[in-house]
């Protein structure tokens, strides 16, 4: 793995500290990466610290759920992982991404004056169009819950870019701030509002970043479509996420399906 030099102005990487437990992060650049993600937790097993975070101008093979890949050209996004090792069971871990989630969000409002909204059970929407995504990975190592959070990032991504089927369903933060989008400051406010939440959520506060979540759900009261991992297709009314983070939709018979993985998505889109 190579270090690369410092290729715009706007990155401001330098000034990235983090805040709380973590101290002074160990911070990774690369001009491209096939994933950060990957090289994360590469970094991770030969025992780097909780706060390594390793960021890319652009990825190759981004990954987000699924295995879909995630468009991630040079110098309009950001792609970036961080490594954790929360004080957390592991039964805990998977809602992380809910509560990642949430913090994006404040992230996003804060600094962008914008008011993103969270697809179950990691897409950030703006109007209802994709901007962003989460990708968290964990596994016991050495003893220890090991997290990677991955989160891309549309920032100035042009609309011309996209895949065509795309173009009506994904979106860009600039294209809706109040102000030109710092990729560097958006990533320090993302930073803290991340370890914030970890921070509560190793608290036991998990109930209460559940029900900011739930707020900010764009999808709860809708007709949703679930392709099962089994490619079974089931239409139902999204209720929201339950309180270890499962959705749960009610189908036209009246029966509540609990949703642990597979596609969901607006139905008719």
């Amino acid at each position: 793995m190579t270090k690369y030099q410092l290729i715009s102005s706007d990155l401001l990487w330098q000034e990235i500290k983090t805040r709380h437990r973590l101290g002074d992060r160990p911070v990774y650049l690369f001009e491209q990466t096939e994933s950060t993600n990957n090289i994360a937790l590469e970094m991770a097993r030969a025992e780097a610290g909780a706060g390594t975070l390793v960021i890319a101008e652009s990825q190759s093979k981004g990954r987000g759920r699924l295995g879909r890949s995630w468009l991630s050209p040079p110098g309009t996004g950001l792609y970036f992982s961080l490594i954790l090792r929360p004080e957390l069971e592991f039964n805990e871990i998977p809602r992380l991404t809910l509560a990642v989630g949430v913090a994006a969000c404040r992230a996003i409002s804060q600094y962008c004056a914008i008011a993103p909204q969270l697809k179950w059970p990691n897409d950030i929407l703006l109007n209802s169009r994709k901007c962003g995504g989460i990708l968290a990975e964990a596994e016991f190592y050495n003893g220890q819950a090991l997290v990677i959070v991955g989160i891309g990032i549309n920032v100035s991504t042009p609309r011309a870019a996209f895949a065509p089927e795309l173009r009506d369903r994904a979106t860009s933060l600039q294209d809706h701030a109040r102000h030109p989008v710092v990729r560097g400051e958006l990533l320090t406010v993302l930073l803290s509002e991340i370890e914030q939440t970890v921070f509560r959520m190793e608290k036991g506060e998990f109930p209460a970043i559940l029900e900011q979540w739930q707020q900010l759900d764009a999808t709860r009261g809708k007709l949703l479509s679930w392709v099962t991992v089994s490619g079974r297709v089931v239409r139902g009314i999204s209720l929201g996420s339950d309180k270890e983070g499962r959705l749960h939709i009610r189908d036209s018979g009246g029966k509540v399906h609990e949703i642990l993985s597979g596609d969901v998505q607006l139905a008719g889109r």
